[in-house]
């Protein structure tokens, strides 16, 4: 087949031989237009896309799936909260010494974090210090060297029980002796001063110490009498230095340290250890530091190993829950699971939005587990402070669309951009029972009506369908397309679906696969194929193969030169212009325009046809969809100044590369002249000139394009008589200085211009 766009390709009147035919699915009356698909959601449609497609592109998930540490010597100790010699884990529940060279490791490295001699003295007045704070941040190293230091090599885990009862009533083996312990969220929450008195007696008759790490709690530390104290964690530089210098070793170079002092200043290796890092992930540079400064790794194994901590601290997170009983804890963990993957979904969206979202798979994920009930929670469980440090996020200032404006919103964004990959990643290739859960749930999502939600949700079952497309296709992508088609909500999923194949896409295995099924799917005789060829032909993937795509559109969207078909044409029509003004947007600017000056003359009524349609939504596109062009790939455009953010696309194409004026306005010249050009020129002389007149820059801008626009006299008239509407409109007459000046530009004379 031609690659050429304006060139009729043979007929193709399904599938090829051999295959099964595609469903034939009778669509929906209601198809005759697809204008109220995304509405006034355009610009939501717009910035969800790039956003979502920033997180899952593959430069931020380069080495999700890797977790071993290469050739990097780096000591499997503890230093985060636990006291076990293996990296990640918690406090044992099971009684025992804490080992010498443990202690010795620490003793060593320890950085002392603030407010640490008031903990030493409060635990020496009062046996027993309450450390609260967040997972991940070092308390039980804290709480080990605190010890070590009034009770040297003598410090012991305690089991704290399940119950208050069982924390007070504990029994102490040793005496002259400290003892560090967790104690689960749920008893914390309940733990008061009188708890604290009662266990103070117990240590105070054995000469004993003990800390008791607990997660923070919105109540004033005054209120237990003097026994707990707010931890933080120690300074991220401070540590890494720390741990930095003592890594050399007396056989090293004598440029060692050096070496490892520039490395220490150096941008990147910031950058490779993330913002916010926990004390294990600087532990582990330190390490792959030494490693690099002796030549055993070079920059680029530092990165690689440097992002796979992402992943450890992902398999931290999911890989202890099937361990939890069944009961409330079990729950309170599978809805801590739910909002991690609703955020690795959603990041960077209202609070909320993620919240709402993750209840939803949350009562799925517990109701798989084989509970006979659904067990009611408080409403003060889920609060903001205590849901944060346990999914490594914070709430940034940001914005949300509104129409097409964009309001101030707080987001809820992970500290690492390269943490919603890994998510999706993790929980899809190691948990396989979640699966169906979380395609139900993708599902659930696709049919919401924000574009926030439906656009990020199809990205996301793009990722996972590279991840294993058999199943992704199977049970996410064609239940999509094939939507039943008399619910309002077809076409969204149809998007939805044709988004997840441009997603899925990005993988270079799975590319030639689905570009062969969309080629397939354009020529066959099933409406909702069709039509979802046709979407998938406006993203990332379209503008790989443009002269294609372009081809492809022009198959689909010329629907009477076609198989026959029980679809609506306007559908057909509709999405294929979509898809060509999006791939305009995406910056194939040059072959769009040059395609559709070539089908507009066309002498096939059926082309035109398309043409005018795709020239009809170009001309309804807004500026803040050149946006795009930074995350498809880069542009020589000139930055787009935030003034013209909301200006027509076209109009300011042309006024940030003049070389476009010509062929833009010839477009819009052909588009007023055509029979059917009615909608061109409302979107032109109605929407463009409602813009500028909010818009001086705009207007004046406007002014000096309308000119080209003009080649005859009755191009001309057809102008002047648009203008003189607009000025007597019943609702919102043009102003009179406004409508003098667009006056003037029709009637501005070009060295090209002959009267007739």
């Amino acid at each position: 087949m031609s690659d050429a766009p304006g060139t009729p390709a043979p007929d193709s009147s399904g599938p090829a031989a051999g295959t099964p035919p595609d469903p034939q699915v009778v669509p929906d009356p209601a198809e005759k237009t697809d204008d109220s698909l995304l509405g006034d959601d355009q610009r939501g449609f717009a910035e969800t896309f790039k956003q979502g497609s920033h997180f899952l592109s593959p430069e931020v998930d380069q080495y999700g799936a890797v977790v071993s540490i290469g050739r990097a010597d780096i000591k499997a100790l503890q230093v985060g909260d636990g006291a076990h010699i293996s990296v990640g884990q918690t406090v044992s529940c099971t009684s025992g010494p804490v080992r010498e060279e443990v202690l010795t490791w620490i003793r060593e490295r320890y950085l002392e974090v603030s407010g640490y001699e008031e903990m030493v003295e409060s635990l020496k007045s009062n046996r027993v210090l309450l450390l609260r704070g967040h997972p991940g941040t070092g308390r039980v190293t804290t709480a080990l060297h605190v010890l070590d230091r009034l009770t040297p090599g003598r410090v012991f885990r305690l089991d704290s029980g399940g119950t208050l009862k069982s924390l007070t009533e504990t029994g102490l083996p040793e005496s002259n002796a400290g003892y560090v312990a967790e104690v689960p969220h749920r008893i914390a929450g309940s733990l008061t001063e009188t708890h604290l008195e009662k266990l103070h007696g117990l240590l105070k008759d054995k000469e004993a110490y003990c800390v008791l790490i607990a997660e923070t709690d919105p109540r004033p530390s005054d209120v237990f009498g003097g026994y707990a104290h707010d931890y933080s964690a120690p300074d991220a530089g401070g540590l890494l230095k720390k741990h930095a210098d003592h890594e050399a070793r007396t056989d090293d170079p004598d440029d060692f340290e050096d070496r490892m002092s520039e490395l220490l200043a150096a941008d990147w290796v910031a950058t490779a250890l993330g913002p916010g890092p926990r004390p294990l992930e600087s532990v582990r540079m330190a390490a792959l530091l030494a490693q690099h400064a002796r030549g055993r790794l070079t920059r680029v194994d530092v990165e690689r190993e440097a992002t796979r901590g992402v992943y450890f601290q992902i398999a931290e997170w999911f890989a202890g829950i099937q361990a939890v009983p069944a009961g409330e804890d079990r729950d309170e963990a599978l809805r801590l699971a739910a909002f991690r993957i609703a955020l690795a979904v959603l990041n960077k969206s209202p609070y909320h939005i993620v919240a709402e979202a993750a209840g939803r798979l949350a009562g799925r994920l517990i109701a798989a587990t084989g509970a006979t009930g659904i067990r009611r929670t408080s409403l003060f469980t889920d609060d903001q402070e205590h849901r944060l440090p346990a999914l490594r996020a914070k709430v940034i200032d940001g914005y949300t669309t509104f129409g097409q404006e964009l309001v101030p919103m707080p987001l809820l964004v992970f500290h690492d951009e390269r943490y919603p990959s890994t998510v999706l990643r993790y929980v899809w290739d190691h948990h396989h029972r979640m699966r169906d859960a979380i395609a139900w749930w993708l599902t659930k999502l696709s049919k919401d009506p924000w574009a926030l939600v439906w656009v990020r949700a199809a990205q996301a079952t793009g990722y996972l369908c590279g991840l294993d497309f058999a199943y992704g296709y199977t049970k996410m992508i064609a239940p999509g397309v094939y939507a039943p088609p008399t619910k309002a909500i077809a076409r969204r999923r149809r998007m939805s679906a044709a988004i997840a194949l441009d997603q899925a896409a990005q993988d270079e295995n799975l590319r030639p696969a689905i570009r062969r099924q969309l080629r397939r799917w354009c020529r066959s005789r099933s409406y909702p194929a069709r039509w979802t060829a046709a979407a998938a032909q406006g993203f990332t993937f379209g503008r790989r193969y443009v002269t294609e795509s372009l081809n492809e559109l022009r198959i689909v969207g010329t629907p009477a030169e076609g198989p026959t078909d029980t679809g609506p044409d306007d559908g057909l029509v509709w999405v294929a212009g979509f898809s060509i003004a999006k791939l305009l947007a995406f910056g194939e600017i040059r072959p769009v325009l040059d395609c559709l000056g070539g089908w507009i003359r066309s002498e096939r009524s059926s082309l035109r046809r398309l043409a005018l349609n795709a020239i009809d939504q170009l001309t309804d596109l807004y500026a803040f969809e050149l946006d795009h062009l930074a995350v498809s790939g880069g542009s020589e455009r000139p930055e787009l100044p935030a003034v013209a953010q909301k200006w027509p696309l076209l109009l300011t194409l042309q006024w940030q590369q003049p070389a476009l004026t010509e062929p833009i306005a010839d477009l819009l010249r052909q588009a007023l002249r055509a029979r059917a050009g009615g909608s061109v020129a409302k979107q032109v002389l109605g929407k463009w000139v409602r813009v500028a007149e909010r818009d001086t820059e705009c207007l004046e801008t406007l002014a000096r394009f309308l000119p080209y626009v003009i080649d005859t006299e009755s191009d001309r008239l057809r102008l002047k008589h648009l203008v003189d509407r607009l000025q007597t409109d019943w609702a919102d007459p043009l102003r009179p200085e406004v409508s003098a000046r667009l006056t003037d530009a029709v009637h501005a004379r070009r060295e090209r211009y002959l009267p007739t």
